[in-house]
């Protein structure tokens, strides 16, 4: 048996009828190379017989199963794992990704090099359902990212680290702040990065040590969570533009209204040519305390417009983008 001080840092798995892909996940946590560490997965279905039936097939000695009793959902699972684990450094993870043999290696040596970050996260790859590589984010040599960066990108662009199976952060940052909101059924990582990063910069590691994966099963695809999505996401950008310096605000109003809404009519649009009628107005009815439906269209239009001609990025970045980031 591992003892407690050998642990260099502690993996969360939340977990909720994730086969097969789960497997894959999980297999990659235990395949770590050159580091001593724990996973811990929280089971949240009590009905996933083939789930509970694997998981405690497996004979792992850095291994930790909690079978919740109830579902708690993904929040509360997370923060259950979180009070468990043994390893002051910890890092997120997913039912859907895959770490490359080298990740917590990489991460335990990136925080000793920056000790005093609110949290990290890697450069990824992004696969499809199939494993295939469909997209990379791109390396470059800045390694942390300071609070005011990070305010402004997260009201522009939302969640900085993209996915929550990308962030690895220290214990003490959840003693001293909290745990995640239990109340938010979608943004309760979006909120959680933001209300850290007050005072602390963000670490960026800059290589390629995780695989996301995108599949149609993803709860970001999931129509029901969208309205959950917006409403939660307005509390989050409002205490973010708060933070903000008054010069850069008009820059950020104007760039909610022709990005991050822009993106929720999008959203709307999507619904409409599915067939989904009744969500779509369901949708729109709540979209339309920022614009009205001919403006939500000419921006829409106009930028798509502009992308025929690859214009569309320049033309936002002359914008609003420039003056938000001087």
């Amino acid at each position: 048996m591992q003892r407690e001080n050998q642990i260099s840092i502690s993996v969360v798995l939340p977990s909720y009828s994730g086969m097969p892909l789960f497997k894959k996940a999980l297999e990659s946590v235990l395949n770590q190379k050159d580091v001593s560490f724990e996973l811990l997965v929280g089971n949240d279905n009590p009905l996933d017989v083939e789930t509970k039936a694997y998981l405690d097939s497996i004979e792992h000695s850095s291994l930790r199963v909690f079978h919740n009793p109830e579902n708690l959902g993904l929040f509360a699972n997370l923060n259950n794992l979180i009070r468990n684990v043994r390893g002051e450094l910890i890092h997120l993870w997913s039912q859907d990704d895959i770490m490359n043999v080298n990740c917590l290696a990489e991460t335990v040596k990136f925080h000793e090099e920056h000790p005093n970050i609110a949290y990290a996260f890697c450069r990824v790859e992004v696969i499809d359902e199939n494993g295939e590589i469909i997209d990379r984010m791109p390396i470059n040599t800045n390694d942390t990212m300071s609070t005011l960066t990070h305010d402004l990108t997260s009201i522009l662009t939302g969640s900085v680290p993209g996915n929550i199976a990308n962030v690895s952060i220290r214990k003490t940052v959840f003693e001293r702040y909290g745990y995640f909101r239990e109340d938010l059924k979608y943004s309760g990582d979006f909120e959680f990065w933001c209300r850290i990063t007050d005072q602390l910069p963000v670490g960026i590691i800059q290589k390629h040590l995780i695989q996301l994966r995108r599949h149609m099963g993803q709860l970001s695809r999931n129509p029901n969570m969208w309205i959950y999505r917006i409403h939660e996401n307005d509390e989050i950008l409002k205490t973010l533009m708060a933070r903000v310096p008054e010069d850069k605000k008009k820059y950020l109003e104007r760039g909610l209204l022709w990005r991050v809404y822009n993106q929720y009519f999008g959203l709307y649009l999507n619904l409409l040519r599915s067939g989904d009628i009744k969500e779509a107005k369901a949708f729109l009815k709540v979209i339309k305390k920022y614009s009205s439906v001919p403006g939500f269209y000419l921006r829409y239009g106009f930028l798509k417009f502009l992308n025929v001609f690859k214009k569309d990025k320049k033309f936002q970045y002359w914008l609003y983008y420039r003056k938000a980031f001087d």
